[in-house]
């Protein structure tokens, strides 16, 4: 339904409509969107609101235009399982999807007292501070921030977070076990910088992921927090009878990504 006594413009209204409808599954992948007409009379507004909204969701990969067939809900891909903590940009990029990191910043700083703790550090140390933008097929998906201890951090270059995931760096190059991570998700909104960074609008809904990584020994060696766009990304959770859980993977598609590795 429109509302037109809100602030909110009509051609955001009625993309928003469209985008629950996508990714709700009420219509389904490879069905053809009502005609520009038919939108028009449905939710009575004019055809540069129709436009404008259908143009918002073809470029955020929702949909796709045929030209003389109309406008098309975009099919989803398979499954990928992911069962290593390290998981799923390599299995992207194995996939082919393009996969790009672009390191915003990268200093040895003093942070809040409550990631120190989470790290086990005296409040005073200084600990790296590195901060990232993931984009696939070329559009941004989440934004990243990790800390890492001193006994860490100074092995990490800076031009190595751009072609591996850090955490197979600690893995592979630095020969660290990593043995469990505690992560919690949560829902979060865009503000005025996400939003700039994520190409999405203030107070668009992100899904947040807050992850605390150990090694051997139970030392933590990594603080991260991570920042999805939420028509981009899905988690899924597999229970068994018993209602417990068995396994979680998320879900990639042609268009909507999911990554746990960061």
């Amino acid at each position: 339904m429109i509302f037109r006594d809100q602030g909110a413009p009509l051609h955001y209204q009625l993309e928003t409509i469209l985008r629950r409808k996508i990714l709700s599954g009420e219509l389904e992948p490879d069905t053809r969107l009502p005609t520009q007409d038919e939108l028009v009379d449905q939710y009575h507004v004019s055809r540069i609101t129709v436009r404008q909204a259908v143009s918002a969701l073809e470029r955020d990969g929702l949909v796709y235009s045929m030209r003389g067939k109309g406008t098309f809900v975009l099919g989803k891909g398979h499954d990928i399982q992911f069962s290593r903590l390290t998981g799923s940009v390599s299995d992207l990029i194995a996939r082919g999807i393009k996969i790009q990191t672009r390191v915003l910043g990268f200093s040895w700083t003093r942070v809040l007292p409550s990631i120190t703790e989470h790290l086990g550090l005296s409040a005073e140390t200084e600990v790296l501070h590195i901060e990232r933008l993931r984009l696939a097929r070329s559009r941004p998906l989440a934004y990243v921030v990790n800390y890492l201890p001193p006994d860490i951090g100074r092995k990490i270059r800076r031009k190595d977070l751009t072609t591996k995931p850090l955490l197979r760096i600690l893995e592979d190059d630095l020969a660290i076990e990593l043995t469990r991570a505690d992560q919690k998700i949560e829902a979060d909104i865009a503000d005025t910088y996400l939003a700039q960074l994520l190409d999405i609008r203030v107070g668009d809904p992100l899904l947040k992921t807050e992850r605390l990584t150990f090694g051997t020994g139970h030392n933590a060696i990594e603080y991260v927090l991570i920042w999805y766009r939420a028509d981009r990304y899905f988690y899924t959770v597999r229970l068994d009878g018993r209602g417990s859980e068995s396994e979680s993977r998320p879900i990639t598609a042609d268009n909507t990504l999911g990554e746990q590795s960061c």
